[in-house]
């Protein structure tokens, strides 16, 4: 089959409109990937410094906590509660991270986004016939396909 301009430029709209779907995946994607990587970090540093007072400090950390904050409630069981908590949040977080896989999608949405710029220079400047850019357009398509 001859190649036409008129191929090369289906090719080019369709890798174009392709790339504009990614941006808007990524754009939606990559803020809620970052925030359950940053939740769960942060709820499991504090669910952790948290029960480290007492194990650590003991009788006095008690002690001079009491002086500080008073709940109405035994500080021990206050400081255990709240580290609890964020244990349980950071538990969560990373459970929708890992059974979500937003981190392999958001990488693997990148590296074709990348390819299908680079596919599209290479039409633009004819650097490449349109079958195989078709190949690899099509390559490019099985691996995000979960957009």
């Amino acid at each position: 089959m001859l190649e036409t301009a008129k191929d090369n430029q289906v090719l080019l709209t369709k890798i174009r409109e392709k790339r504009k779907e990614l941006a808007i995946y990524l754009s939606r994607t990559e803020p809620r990937n970052i925030r359950l990587i940053n939740s769960s970090i942060i709820a499991g540093a504090l669910a952790a410094a948290l029960t480290a007072g007492p194990g650590v400090g003991g009788e006095g950390f008690i002690g001079a906590a009491k002086d500080v904050v008073s709940f109405g409630i035994p500080v021990w069981q206050m400081l255990c509660l709240i580290a609890t908590v964020l244990s349980v949040s950071a538990v969560i977080a990373n459970g929708m991270l890992k059974s979500h896989g937003f981190s392999a999608k958001v990488a693997r949405t990148r590296a074709c986004d990348a390819k299908l710029e680079g596919l599209e220079t290479m039409l633009e400047l004819d650097q490449v016939d349109v079958k195989q850019a078709t190949q690899v357009y099509t390559q490019c398509l099985t691996e995000i396909s979960h957009i």
